[in-house]
């Protein structure tokens, strides 16, 4: 029987150039790709389940003070994954941990595809090989396990042009590439509001903290204090990525 999972991505980084983080404009990070977890399509209502509550034990205490129900309210991974917090919060850092041994456990995986920033690329070229990059990098781990895939994206802000460009080139992918056809691909990935996914909420976490993690790794110099997310969480988070097909 064949299997099918779901890949839920969101971005990691920051698509624009970068110099330097001491740079008066261009220091946001050294490194852009997309990010977030494959699932087998079975597990995805449990894992949803799970993460839902373990967001609202983790965060209760904001959860209390604002008038969305749990279910739509999200904490993004970027306020989240504050050098300050990793610090100071033991339960964060616990946290992050159960949620890593629970994507193993349900044969998923976190997907990290990402690259530092090259000269002479425009943000919209970053965007679209990145994009294509991790799409091919599932692709292979599944056409080598006869499974198959689809993609849900969280949902990008810049409009529609380029929502239609990019989704053209994941056509182009999945029909017309010779050399790195996408065949499990079963469809252009789809677009969601990450405010009603809890799966797109836990993409939007594991990319969060990856930002932070590829930026020191790329620049630690730049970096220095975001060492600890390396001691935290980097031997972790590799043990429960996508391994190389």
């Amino acid at each position: 029987m064949t299997r099918h999972y779901v890949l839920y991505l969101d971005e990691f980084g920051h698509v624009g150039p970068y110099v330097a983080r001491s740079h008066p404009r261009f220091r946001t990070s050294p490194v852009f790709g997309f990010g977030g977890l494959l699932l087998p399509a079975q597990e995805l209502r449990e894992f949803a389940i799970y993460f839902y509550r373990l967001k609202c034990r983790l965060l209760s205490y904001e959860i209390q003070r604002q008038p969305l129900p749990a279910w739509r309210w999200e904490k993004k991974g970027a306020q989240l994954f504050t050098e300050r917090n990793v610090r100071s919060y033991p339960a964060l850092r616990h946290a992050v941990a159960r949620l890593l041994n629970y994507i193993r456990r349900a044969g998923g995986y976190a997907v990290l595809s990402g690259a530092c920033k090259k000269d002479g690329q425009t943000a919209a070229d970053r965007f679209q090989r990145q994009l294509l990059a991790v799409l091919r990098r599932v692709a292979m781990f599944c056409d080598a396990r006869d499974a198959t895939f689809m993609v849900v994206l969280d949902e990008q802000k810049a409009g529609s042009r380029w929502r239609e460009a990019n989704v053209a080139a994941c056509t182009s992918a999945m029909f017309e590439a010779v050399s790195a056809k996408c065949r499990s691909l079963m469809e252009p990935p789809l677009q969601g509001e990450s405010d009603y996914f809890q799966t797109l909420q836990c993409a939007d976490w594991i990319c969060g903290l990856a930002g932070r993690l590829y930026a020191y790794r790329a620049a630690p110099a730049d970096y220095p204090d975001w060492a600890c997310f390396e001691h935290y969480f980097g031997r972790r988070l590799d043990a429960v990525a996508l391994p190389p097909s």
